[in-house]
């Protein structure tokens, strides 16, 4: 016991003693229930700003790449040196100069050089290519005009670049059009002229658009001992309510690199709290989220040395007026401010306008309380006209049954209804005290607070994987190791057998079909012309696994820096080189080579691909142990909105008939025992069987699992203190599982008798702060509140060395056992610490870290090195790196542990499945030998036959063209052969870098020989055709073969092997893009 009278998890008398795990026990609620009044949004605001949960809740923990953190030190440094901050770089007072000159400026403002070129300008200085004196009058009028026409020509002004390495290259316009921000900034500067509220959506004079879509960026670095802000390239992306109201221009954000996020740094929030200066402009603090800053763009301007008001101040909000715009202090004064400053990210959540509310359809729902726990919490309801209209702006097949969505200070969960005062074709929406989290004065008439922010819709993804933590969950809690081995198993021999399937009359089209899945190849199309709104149309350029390894993320935010070199011309990630038809992923250019014609049997490139794809699969699955569960889905969950389901009952429908049972037959609804989670999943109690059902009246809920509102508590607060504004769960009804499985003790749920005394808690109200403001001068108030919008800041390794403590523990002590059920309440309140003002003791957290500062579990160290050797080896892994250390050892102590640890038995299993499987695939592959494919040498074999032809003058003229091809296509292999080489290490190459270097050689194997120089050649198809049959032919001559020929005309080769059966037809890339195979066996 210490002086504080709170047991730490090492101390002995808290061995074994699980009476200070209780039952759950909810408590009176503290939120008054208020009717919202039809008809204003201001009612809205007289809502409580959030529902009420118990004490007990574990609340919401949703772990990142950052749970992976130091067993070495309490304060998880690196143990590299770096420079220390020096005290001056921290000067509250000084601004940060990121780039400045007042003559500079004042030429800005003389020829009314856009912003965006401002901004480029700013960026060459921050970097240190370009001096602020450089920037001459000379060069400025040049670029005088539309950002569109101005922003290309940046590099070749002020670098000397070519003018046509300096524009953008034809062949990549489509990419280029995806994330170039000129024109767009243009268009939202055109309309935010007009008035402020033009670039919010709904504007019948620009039907389709809204503003908001530019992102300017920006990294801190530390130099020699000072943070620097390095600007970097703006680009087109995804809108939000914030930068459609106050335009785009109007936020920096700034990435903090992991190596400065996770190094306890003390001078970062100092750092932050410190004005930015870009060109006279003042840029100051407003929010923070995950590693990423954002700065509002004040009424200030920076001048002499001195920071002044604008004289102009309706221009531009001061940072108080805009922070009351968005999240006023007075109207939310009950709040503590940590919460409140928790909200201030809602205007910043990446979304698309959706329909505009009128004041009189803007209905008050109550939350549905039972014993304390809101039932309905998160869920609002709304009518057909509503969805049908979201449906239509996304183009989507099929009516969504909810969407999660901002409107005004409410955020959540939309949910279908057909209630009376929802019929009809009026758009109109009922929202819940439970879904407040922002309030405002009475009068509010913006109509950017009318307009339903859309940020996802329903959908339902089947079958899913299972992640690790749902594994060791269900087998503490009966469901046998022989389950998980057979599952594990089964699960990759049937991925494997898909793609090893070669003979039979669809067999190709089948491995289409397997490869275009697994790769989320579609998806991945559609991500990436739809940058800003691929989230809300469910888009995604990661493939399935990837996109299960991180489903739980709320927001992605991690952006990869551009260099200033090919700022104006560098391709995209994952985009086809369209000068050679060559895409760029391992799964495309697998369906590019199938649907051409080409098989694993008679073309070694292709066979060579897929052999990569199955042995990372195999890796992937087995290394990381996910298995695929095809008896499953994933979700949005929703609160069952007549009530008629029983306690512990759910209904689980789809839209199609894609869930699969355990007979093997497909249907569209699940009935019967199944077992349900989300994640994390850290405590006995987070995975629970329930029963699903099917009722009529829940017919129309479709791509949602529906949850009952009866019994004591509501279903979601079991698993992880979940809720209904967005949560998404993993539902399988596999019998394996499902029967074997018993509910956890309920008690594993509550929160251990004095467990607050582990921490300490910033309880400062709004109220409170606001009292407070007497006695500052506006300046100390202002940075004040600004320390409040960087709480996310503090400590954020916290979490992940918390998670790493319940790992160890559930490992050494059992995973039911009291203390590690306490240290999984402790992530979940750690993770939820920067909004409820809960923070760790010091002393509780180096007590619990004496007691699990030790090895790890072999399967979690072996995870690790899988993760450095994939290339996915971040900071935060980095700092967990235990080759150097032992294993954590586990030991039979009933009734805690006994039985092996499922993951270490699934560890061994994986081991041993994947040499086999590596083995017989490596096999089957080198069963085929490389022999030249006939279709393609056919061309230049022809062409060859026909310069033969005809009288000697002829004959010799046409041969002088055929060696100036041959001559043309040996330069460019000889450059493939250089810039190529070692291809292990050309692989590791970042993707973009990659794709350059390969589209600058299809480039050049296109260039030449121009048709002129060939006069015997009748048009420039037949010489790309020509062409690219001899590359083929003299790779196959000096190399047997290689990629080269298919790096730079895979185009032609294709079309070349498709005419060659006879049977084939020519599509536009547009439409080719966008076809699906449809699996029908």
């Amino acid at each position: 016991m210490n002086r504080n009278g709170y047991e730490s998890e090492c101390e002995s008398e808290y061995f074994a003693d699980d009476t200070l795990i209780l039952e759950y026990e909810p408590g009176p609620s503290n939120r008054p229930l208020t009717t919202i009044t039809s008809g204003a949004l201001n009612t809205l605001s007289r809502g409580s700003s959030s529902s009420s949960k118990s004490k007990s809740t574990l609340g919401k923990r949703t772990l990142s790449e950052s749970s992976i953190t130091s067993y070495e030190t309490a304060n998880s440094a690196p143990r590299t040196k770096r420079p220390r901050i020096s005290v001056d770089c921290l000067s509250e007072d000084r601004p940060v100069i990121i780039a400045h000159c007042e003559k500079v400026v004042r030429l800005f403002d003389k020829l009314g050089i856009k912003w965006g070129v401002r901004f480029e300008i700013a960026r060459l200085v921050s970097s240190g290519r370009l001096k602020e004196t450089d920037v001459k009058e000379e060069k400025l009028r040049q670029l005088v005009g539309l950002n569109a026409v101005s922003g290309p020509r940046i590099a070749q002004i002020f670098t000397n670049e070519a003018a046509e390495k300096a524009t953008v290259d034809q062949s990549i316009a489509r990419e280029m059009a995806a994330i170039s921000p000129w024109e767009e900034l243009d268009r939202e500067e055109s309309a935010l002229k007009e008035g402020e509220n033009e670039g919010i959506g709904n504007n019948p004079k620009r039907p389709g658009w809204y503003g908001g879509k530019i992102e300017f960026h920006a990294q801190i670095q530390n130099r020699n001992g000072e943070y620097k802000i390095i600007l970097e390239s703006p680009n087109l992306g995804a809108s939000s309510r914030l930068t459609r109201k106050f335009g785009s221009w109007s936020f920096l954000r700034v990435r903090v690199p992991e190596t400065i996020f996770y190094g306890n740094d003390r001078g970062l929030i100092p750092f932050f709290l410190r004005p930015f200066v870009i060109w006279g402009r003042v840029f100051r603090v407003c929010d923070s989220k995950r590693g990423s800053v954002f700065f509002y763009w004040t009424h200030e301007t920076y001048a002499s040395g001195s920071i002044l008001s604008s004289p102009s101040p309706k221009q531009r909000k001061s940072l108080e007026e805009f922070i009351s715009w968005h999240n006023p202090l007075e109207q939310n004064s009950k709040q503590l401010m940590s919460k409140w400053a928790a909200r201030q990210t809602l205007g910043f959540s990446n979304s698309v306008p959706g329909p505009q509310l009128l004041p009189e359809n803007i209905l008050a729902e109550e939350d549905i309380v039972r014993e304390g726990s809101d039932m309905t919490d998160g869920c609002g309801l709304s009518s057909q006209a509503v969805h049908l209209a979201i449906a239509q702006l996304l183009s989507l097949h099929i009516v969504p049954t909810a969407f999660q969505f901002r409107f005004g200070g409410c955020k959540g969960m939309l949910l279908l209804h057909d209630r009376d005062e929802y019929a009809g074709t009026e758009l109109r929406a009922g929202f819940r005290p439970s879904q407040i989290k922002i309030k405002y004065p009475p009068g509010v008439t913006d109509p950017a607070l009318f307009t339903i922010d859309l940020l996802r819709t329903s959908h339902m993804r089947s079958p899913a994987q299972i992640s690790t933590e749902a594994i060791i969950n269900l087998a503490e809690n009966g469901v046998p190791s022989q389950a998980f081995e057979k599952l594990l198993v089964d699960s990759i021999r049937a991925l494997v057998n898909g793609l090893m399937t070669w003979d039979g009359p669809d067999a190709m089209l089948n491995l289409w079909i397997q490869i275009e899945r697994i790769g989320g190849v579609l998806s991945a199309r559609r991500a990436r012309e739809l940058i800003g709104e691929a989230r809300v149309r469910g888009y995604t350029n990661k493939s399935p696994d990837e996109i299960e390894l991180e489903r739980d993320a709320d927001e992605g935010d991690d952006d990869d820096e551009e260099g200033f070199q090919a700022t104006s011309r560098r391709s995209t990630p994952w985009w086809p080189d369209y000068i050679s038809g060559c895409p760029s992923s391992l799964e495309e250019t697998i369906l590019g080579l199938l649907d051409a014609g080409f098989t694993p049997q008679n073309c070694p490139l292709l066979r060579s691909k897929l052999e990569q794809v199955v042995n990372t699969k195999i890796r992937n699955r087995m290394q990381k142990l996910r298995i695929e569960v095809d008896q499953s889905c994933v979700a949005f969950v929703v609160p069952d909105p007549f009530g008629i389901l029983g306690p512990d009952e759910i209904q689980i429908k789809s839209s199609r008939r894609n869930l699969k049972t355990n007979d093997g037959l497909l249907t569209d609804v699940i009935t019967g025992e199944v077992l349900i989670t989300r994640s994390p999943c850290k405590l006995p109690t987070d995975v629970r069987k329930v029963l699903a059902v099917e009722h009529s009246q829940l017919a129309h809920l479709v791509d949602v699992i529906v949850c009952s509102i009866q019994g004591l508590r509501r279903l979601l607060d079991w698993l992880a203190g979940g809720d209904y504004d967005g949560d998404k769960v993993f539902v399988t009804w596999l019998a394996a599982l499902v029967l074997a499985f018993r509910n956890a003790d309920e008690k594993h749920a509550s929160e251990p008798q004095g467990f607050d005394q582990a921490f300490e808690r910033r309880t400062e109200t709004v109220e409170a702060f606001l009292s407070e403001s007497a006695k500052r001068n506006p300046r100390d108030q202002c940075r004040a509140m600004q320390t409040y919008l960087l709480g996310s800041l503090s400590d954020p390794a916290l979490i992940g060395k918390y998670s790493n403590m319940h790992s160890v523990s559930e490992y050494i002590n059992g995973y039911a056992h009291p203390r590690t059920v306490k240290l999984g309440h402790k992530v979940g309140r750690v993770l939820d610490g920067h909004k409820s003002g809960w923070k760790i003791k010091p002393e509780t957290f180096t007590a619990d870290h004496m007691m699990y500062s030790t090895p790890m579990p072999r399967w979690m160290a072996d995870q690790k090195k899988n993760r450095k050797r994939d290339g996915n080896w971040t900071f935060s892994s980095k700092l967990a790196n235990s080759s150097n250390l032992s294993y954590a050892k586990r030991e039979f102590k009933p009734p805690y542990i006994t039985r092996n640890f499922i993951m270490d038995t699934l560890s061994a299993k994986a081991k041993v499945e994947e040499d086999r499987l590596l083995t017989e695939t490596k096999q089957r592959f080198a069963e085929h030998t490389s022999t030249p494919d006939s279709d393609l040498t056919r061309p230049w074999e022809e062409l060859e036959a026909w310069a033969k032809r005809g009288s000697p003058s002829l004959v010799e003229a046409k041969m002088q063209d055929v060696k100036k091809i041959q001559e043309h296509v040996h330069s460019v292999f000889k450059e493939h052969s250089e810039k190529v080489k070692h291809g292990q290490n050309f692989t590791k190459l970042p993707i973009e870098q990659r794709q350059d270097l390969l589209r600058s050689i299809s480039k050049s194997f296109a260039s030449g020989p121009a048709l002129e120089e060939v006069p015997n050649i009748i048009s420039k198809d037949e010489l790309a055709r020509v062409r690219a049959s001899y590359a083929y032919k003299y790779d196959v001559q000096k190399k047997g073969w290689s990629r080269f020929p298919f790096n730079v005309a895979m185009r032609e080769l294709c079309a070349i092997k498709a005419s060659a059966n006879g049977l084939h037809k020519v599509v536009q890339t547009n439409f080719y893009e966008r076809f699906k195979l449809m699996d029908r066996r």
